[in-house]
């Protein structure tokens, strides 16, 4: 039902940010994302529109998702967020493109035209983790992102609603957590 419910939810915000945005991805995970490898979890629920739905595939199946500096940024922050894989572009990740294991990240995101965007994590209670994430022709401004952050407020709200399903017992963050560390529980 979760998935369902995301892919109708994802449809309604894509078709409603027009188009300037290229693309939209939303994922969910119950553990809070790590791009360590010995805890790396890949996301329970990835929804992908637009242009942006080429990227699942390698996001997911070479771990692309893992070395990608947007989730590693959005994972340590609370606030939205635009950025920027083109050089000299001012980024929050600007930082992050001289990392080797995002070579391939930024190779594949321009190549696709999705070297801009802005992303809103989510941090859930009961330890989930998600974000939104728009991908975007040219830069954008703080008015854009302010309002692209209170629909993922609201596309997360009615996603969580919908599902009838609350946050992990500790007991299965725990389980979830040995699991992602090869263990079982």
């Amino acid at each position: 039902m979760a998935v369902a419910v995301a892919g109708t939810q994802v449809d309604q915000a894509f078709a409603a940010l027009g188009p300037g945005v290229l693309g939209l991805v939303y994922d969910y995970s119950p553990q809070p994302f790590s791009p360590d490898p010995a805890r790396f979890i890949l996301p329970e629920v990835i929804e992908a529109r637009g242009s942006a739905e080429q990227l699942v595939a390698d996001w997911c199946g070479r771990a692309l998702y893992r070395a990608d500096p947007v989730q590693g940024r959005a994972a340590r922050m609370l606030q939205p967020f635009a950025w920027s894989y083109h050089a000299g572009e001012p980024s929050r990740i600007a930082a992050d493109l001289e990392r080797p294991e995002v070579g391939e990240v930024r190779e594949r995101l321009l190549s696709w035209g999705l070297g801009r965007g802005m992303t809103v994590p989510l941090h859930l209670p009961g330890r989930g983790f998600a974000t939104l994430t728009a991908f975007v022709a040219a830069e954008v401004g703080e008015a854009a992102l302010a309002r692209f952050a209170l629909m993922a407020f609201g596309v997360q709200d009615r996603i969580g609603t919908a599902t009838g399903r609350g946050p992990l017992t500790p007991r299965e963050a725990e389980c979830l957590g040995h699991t992602a560390e090869g263990l079982s529980a």
